[in-house]
């Protein structure tokens, strides 16, 4: 109050003398406000940066009345998102029409007295906002989660005492510092990626290791006629773990089978054997992909006809394959003759949408409803669908009787 009264005496602020004068040509009875006035005066050094001003949703605002955590990602490079435990929001500056005055000390009018002699209070503006934060939804930016972790894939124990090897893994922790999700949305990405956490790193596995455990455990499934009653996860990892540490070969088994409530024809064995372990079913639609994986990975473009085949032959025995199993994962062109199919995954496009449709555009000038939905549905909101994203990022016409989207660049 010593520099207040100083300013006062200076001339800069105003007495309460001038203050009765100014309710006096307002015509404002003193008797009808309360008798502490408080007068605003603006610092000779404003501070604009000392505080910012962020826009939430109830989303944002339950967990900050919670006390849960939020975080802001982003390196010098990218832009900066804000992550709850569970969302990840673009942050963007926008402009307020007016400006807002940044007082410490105010006092709200309820809690000024009713009652006493006139007084004034001098609250000094510490900052001028004229800018403030508001969020965006947004998809979580893992792109660069693929990227980390392919730099350096698992490809057994020997591979690991290589020099190459020995650098680039990531913790979880890592992870969060560096990629722009929630946990929780980092967490359902390593798992999308099939993410193997190895000594306190999570890997990816090189493609050929993959090949060779998940081989050897369709093998050990059929010797011992697991495909039909169920694969016992104890016996398997013990047999296989001279091969490959046990925590891949888990990892392997629940990427590419489901879990059994019990093994089949347990029920009614006389024997009535005590079950002291977990037992899986090979997942044939997941085994299935992964071998046409498998055959059209460097393959380059592949008669149809010459892969089907192949692919049958290739899958366990007793498995079907069917070709929504590669959906989102190769295309197909039946206008060519032969007709063709090539290695085509979803994951490797680009995490933008705008970017997403114009590859897609670029390698395709039309597509069917079927066979684009697998290569934008990862982009669909609660809000947009793919016919949502369709119609904003595409136009649709007729071509031989069949609906067809294009490029909306075609329009002029």
């Amino acid at each position: 109050m010593d520099t207040e009264m100083e300013d006062v005496n200076n001339g800069g602020l105003r007495s309460l003398e001038d203050i009765k004068l100014v309710m006096e040509y307002a015509k404002i009875d003193p008797t009808e406000v309360k008798p502490v006035v408080q007068s605003v005066y603006f610092s000779e050094e404003l501070d604009n940066d000392a505080v910012k001003f962020l826009e939430v949703d109830d989303a944002v605002l339950t967990a900050l009345e919670a006390g849960d955590e939020l975080v802001i990602r982003g390196e010098k490079t990218e832009s900066a998102v804000l992550c709850t435990g569970s969302k990840t929001y673009d942050i963007k500056e926008a402009e307020m029409s007016n400006c807002m005055l940044l007082l410490s000390d105010m006092v709200w009018s309820k809690d000024l007295p009713d009652k006493g002699d006139q007084a004034v209070n001098y609250r000094k503006v510490t900052s001028v906002l004229q800018n403030y934060f508001e969020l965006r939804p947004c998809k979580p930016k893992v792109k660069k989660l693929k990227m980390l972790l392919e730099k350096n894939m698992y490809n057994g124990k020997e591979s690991e005492e290589d020099e190459e090897h020995m650098d680039e893994k990531y913790t979880f922790q890592d992870l969060l510092n560096l990629v722009q999700a929630s946990e929780a949305e980092i967490t359902a990405a390593l798992k999308k990626l099939q993410a193997c956490k190895l000594e306190g790193y999570w890997r990816v596995l090189h493609f050929d290791f993959l090949t060779q455990v998940l081989n050897h455990i369709i093998q050990l499934s059929e010797e011992n006629d697991w495909l039909r009653s169920g694969l016992p996860l104890e016996d398997c990892c013990q047999t296989l773990e001279e091969l490959f540490p046990r925590p891949v070969i888990e990892h392997v088994i629940s990427c590419y089978a489901d879990k059994m409530s019990s093994p089949t024809g347990t029920e009614d064995d006389d024997s009535h054997m005590e079950i002291d372990t977990a037992f899986y079913t090979l997942n044939e639609d997941k085994i299935c992909r992964f071998f046409a994986e498998l055959c059209l990975r460097n393959a380059g473009k592949f008669n149809l006809q010459e892969f089907l085949s192949v692919w049958e032959q290739s899958v366990p025995s007793g498995m079907k394959t069917y070709l929504h199993q590669v959906e989102g994962m190769a295309l197909i062109n039946r206008s060519s003759k032969p007709e063709v199919i090539w290695y085509f995954p979803a994951e490797n496009l680009p995490e933008d949408v705008g970017e997403r449709f114009d590859s897609l555009f670029r390698t395709r000038e039309k597509w069917t409803l079927d066979e684009i939905a697998p290569y934008v549905r990862d982009l669909t909101t609660a809000k947009v669908d793919v016919g949502g994203l369709l119609l904003k990022y595409a136009r649709s016409s007729l071509h031989n009787g069949i609906k067809v989207f294009n490029s909306r660049k075609l329009v002029s």
